[in-house]
């Protein structure tokens, strides 16, 4: 077993990545052969992306991953090292980039292209071409994934998940969230979820404590905790108005109707051909611009969308990146109140409160020069974690750029009152 120390830390991170060779190094190797890590999270972010920039076989052998990959492909790395067999995903009510349920993932590498690839077709892994068929995989590696919104509810039901609802369906909780009345269009041929032929998926209920524990079992536990989990901003989506979202939207957002290997690799060939030919249009008619620079481009809403950035003078890389990566749910949006923050404060609380096992250590990541977090509430965010979590374990020691007074964990500390917690019913 891993050597659990007297001294429990908290690890203070600006990204999400920094956890991956934290996760190698202090952990990993100290595992004994068959032992594993299990990661219980919360975040807005799925984070279950393959990276691009590397190979299957480079992620087996660098100690140093940070700078090859972002902030949403970390998880899946650490899968394929062996070192996490499973994780528990505890979201806020408007992250709906998967529903709630119990995934089980296989990633490998791909004997075609060398990369890390997934053998799912849920539309998150195929919008981002890291699709691949189990047969075309080597190494690979299983994870067993728990997704549930808000906290501990009901127990897990053997109901099979089928997603056919309209692909923007679920978004009007996240938009009711904001008190907005957002427009949703549908794209031609976009009307549907595509139903998950290849990753076992269940309908399942918030996780129980009973359950939740028995899960736990033989597994040393990393507790990671995001600051856009209480709040999240979305950089680039604010720079455009509703209508010039959809825009956006509708350039980037194709997804697969297809069922068979054969048509969904095709799908994958022609969505990569489309993102470089857009890549290719913007970077001829965004570098270095000229605003009378007439745009002869058959697509109009590609058209539209080049000369909404060079309007605005964003930065079309960005925007492109960000375009590439959605899928068929908008990405998680809400900022939130003091209030809604302290809410999901406690939510967050008694699902750490009723797991026994101790974390071999926790870390709060504040994606805020990223953005995903804004800057104006990350201190006032993590302030109020750094009591919280003090509260339920013994801290004695925090690395990082920690906001709390003193590292004494104070149990006269005054509870928030229910002024404070005047935006609970909101959910």
């Amino acid at each position: 077993m891993v050597i659990i120390k007297d001294k429990l830390k908290i690890k203070i991170l600006e990204n999400n990545n920094e956890i991956l060779p934290l996760l190698i190094r202090n952990i990993g190797e100290n595992l004994k052969v068959g032992e594993d890590v299990a990661l219980v999270r919360f975040d807005a972010y799925a984070d279950f992306l393959a990276p691009k920039a590397i190979q299957a076989d480079e992620i087996l052998t660098l100690n140093n991953l940070v700078d090859s990959i972002n902030n949403q492909c970390w998880i899946l790395p650490a899968v394929y090292r062996g070192l996490l067999k499973r994780i528990f995903w505890f979201k806020p009510p408007w992250a709906h980039q998967f529903q709630d349920g119990f995934y089980q993932l296989q990633i490998g590498k791909c004997q075609q292209t060398g990369q890390l690839k997934v053998a799912s077709t849920l539309p998150y892994f195929t919008s981002n071409c890291i699709y691949s068929s189990i047969d075309k995989l080597s190494n690979v590696h299983t994870v067993d994934i728990y997704i549930s919104t808000g906290g501990l509810a009901k127990n897990y039901s053997a109901t099979k998940e089928k997603p056919n609802s309209p692909i923007y369906d679920n978004e009007n909780e996240s938009e009711s969230l904001d008190n907005e009345n957002r427009k949703k269009i549908k794209l031609s041929g976009n009307e549907t979820n595509h139903i998950n032929a290849q990753s076992s998926t269940k309908r399942v209920h918030s996780l129980d404590a009973t359950l939740l524990n028995q899960l736990l079992e033989n597994k040393q536990l990393l507790l990671d905790i995001d600051l856009s989990f209480f709040s999240t901003d979305d950089p680039i989506r604010k720079q455009f108005d509703e209508n010039e979202y959809e825009i956006l939207r509708y350039v980037y957002t194709r997804i697969v109707q297809e069922h068979s290997n054969a048509e969904i690799l095709q799908y994958i060939t022609a969505r990569l051909s489309a993102l470089e030919q857009i890549r290719t249009l913007m970077s001829e008619y965004l570098t270095d611009p000229k605003q009378d620079q007439p745009i002869t481009i058959d697509n109009p809403y590609l058209s539209a969308l080049i000369a909404i950035i060079r309007h605005k003078k964003l930065d079309w890389k960005s925007v492109h990146d960000y375009g590439a990566q959605l899928s068929d749910t908008r990405p998680p949006l809400h900022v939130s109140s003091e209030g809604m923050i302290l809410y999901l404060l406690e939510s967050m609380a008694k699902v750490i409160e009723s797991i026994e096992k101790r974390p071999i250590i926790i870390t709060i990541s504040r994606c805020v020069k990223d953005g995903i977090c804004s800057l104006e509430q990350g201190d006032l965010i993590q302030l109020h974690l750094e009591k919280r979590v003090r509260k339920i374990y013994k801290i004695d020691d925090i690395i990082g750029k920690s906001l709390s007074k003193s590292l004494v964990n104070d149990d006269n500390e005054d509870e928030f009152n229910d002024e404070d917690n005047s935006d609970k019913k909101s959910l």
